[in-house]
């Protein structure tokens, strides 16, 4: 648990250094992450310095409360209160319609909504509707927009799923994470699987366009008969796309896990034998944890990490926005506190920073390698400057490991590459970035910013 901004910008972690034979336990998602003290005005200046990929944005809900709470989940989350359920849709209303008045999201399109949590399907049908009102009246929304909402299995029902199709969420996607009521149950999960097993069809019946879901591996004394008879259950429901998530115990030290859990060889073997399972069952992969079937790629995710990564702009506690306007920066992560800044007009922004060249220059890669492929001619042609020529080292280090190849300037990830995918990434973190961690919700709760701007100014234009 971090105690303020300042010790989030100075965190240091020697584990942080690469090296490549280990698998490292960090997921990488974001990026740069030194983030530290930011006035949030400055995101609102023209800025011309860095060069960014205009023509589309991604929007992002969080949704910080959870029915059930999970053991080993990382991300913001509160017990419900409907009551202060109804306050924060309130708050995010007027944080989305904030955003909207700038001019770069006057001048991109909305290629991606994602409501996340959290357990994003505690939103009621009347809260739904009136956000994604919200987001048709001020932003340019693209008429293929992907719209996802994550649900937890035992907070929906036929009703409400019918009802949020007809709101225009046309992808589902359910944590699921075993078929297996034993592992669930080890990790103290609420999942049942009669019931997860009736809420998957009962989506597919309803026809979003795409139903996805989450498994994890990687469980105390699983084996792979195990992770064989998940993989089985999904394909038999007919999902179009599986995200698949090897257990981490270090995200929440889940000690008594850990000592349970296989070793990597054990592990290794379950990440390659989901590849051949998704392969032999027409499933692509998209990114390094997400396969797909043709046609239902998850669109948020290629545009987040895929390069050259589109703005994101993201709403909420614990709500992280990524290359707007070369800022990343993080709401305040308690809900109480958010919806108080907001009432008094006053950005919920905890911490950021403005982008240098070289955040942009690394970014690139860093998170770009998570979608497997690079086209190194758009990133020579971004920056005015040979890929192959600034990642010298990192290239043929990186190939001596047969970790990645490059082929008609494209780079791609190899199959023993992506199991060191996080490894790839922080080959091309520079230096202000290496040793940080990833800023994980569970440990920012109760970190407050060290100072509190007004948006007054900005509501009168």
């Amino acid at each position: 648990m971090y105690s303020n901004v300042n010790e989030i910008a100075s965190r240091y972690d020697s584990k942080e250094i690469l090296d490549l034979e280990t698998r490292v336990d960090c997921y990488t998602w974001c990026y740069p992450i030194n983030l530290g003290d930011v006035n949030p005005l400055e995101i609102w200046k023209e800025n011309s310095n860095v060069k960014m990929y205009p023509k589309r944005m991604t929007l992002y809900i969080h949704v910080p409360y959870c029915k059930f709470i999970c053991s080993m989940c990382p991300f913001t989350h509160e017990p419900l209160n409907l009551e202060k359920l109804n306050a924060y849709v309130e708050a995010l209303l007027k944080e989305i319609k904030l955003y909207a008045k700038h001019n770069l999201s006057k001048k991109v399109k909305i290629s991606s909504i994602y409501f996340g949590g959290g357990t994003a399907s505690l939103l009621k049908e009347e809260h739904i509707e009136a956000i994604l009102s919200m987001i048709y009246k001020k932003y340019n929304v693209m008429s293929d927009c992907e719209i996802t909402l994550e649900c937890h299995p035992r907070t929906v029902d036929n009703n409400y799923l019918e009802n949020i199709k007809k709101l225009g969420i046309n992808r589902v996607t359910f944590g699921i994470q075993s078929f297996n009521q034993k592992f669930l149950d080890s990790l103290k999960l609420h999942q049942k699987v009669d019931q997860s097993i009736e809420t998957i069809k009962r989506a597919t019946q309803v026809g979003f366009k795409t139903v996805a879901m989450d498994l994890m591996y990687n469980f105390p004394d699983q084996k792979l008969e195990d992770l064989s008879n998940d993989i089985d259950k999904a394909l038999d429901l007919g999902v179009q796309g599986i995200s698949f998530y090897a257990l981490d115990s270090e995200v929440r030290e889940l000690d008594d896990v850990k000592q349970k859990q296989n070793i990597l060889l054990d592990e290794k073997k379950m990440f390659n034998y989901i590849y051949d399972r998704m392969q032999e069952a027409n499933f692509v992969q998209v990114a390094q944890p997400d396969y797909s079937l043709r046609g239902h790629e998850n669109k948020q995710i290629m545009d987040l990490w895929g390069s050259p990564q589109c703005q994101n702009l993201g709403f909420g506690a614990g709500a992280f926005s990524e290359s707007f306007n070369g800022f990343t920066w993080a709401n305040v992560h308690h809900p109480d506190k958010y919806i108080s800044m907001m009432n008094q007009n006053r950005f919920p922004v905890l911490m950021g920073k403005k982008w240098s060249l070289d955040d942009a220059i690394s970014r690139f890669p860093a998170l770009g390698v998570r979608c497997l492929k690079l086209d190194l001619n758009i990133f020579d042609d971004m920056f005015d400057v040979k890929f192959k020529d600034i990642y010298k080292y990192e290239i043929q280090l990186l190939k001596r490991y047969e970790y990645i190849e490059i082929k008609d300037n494209t780079l791609s990830i190899t199959q023993k590459g992506k199991f060191y995918i996080d490894n790839i990434s922080k080959c091309f973190f520079n230096l202000s970035n290496r040793g940080k961690t990833q800023l994980w919700g569970c440990n920012l709760r109760d970190v407050m910013p060290n100072n509190e701007y007004s948006f007054e100014s900005l509501i009168q234009k």
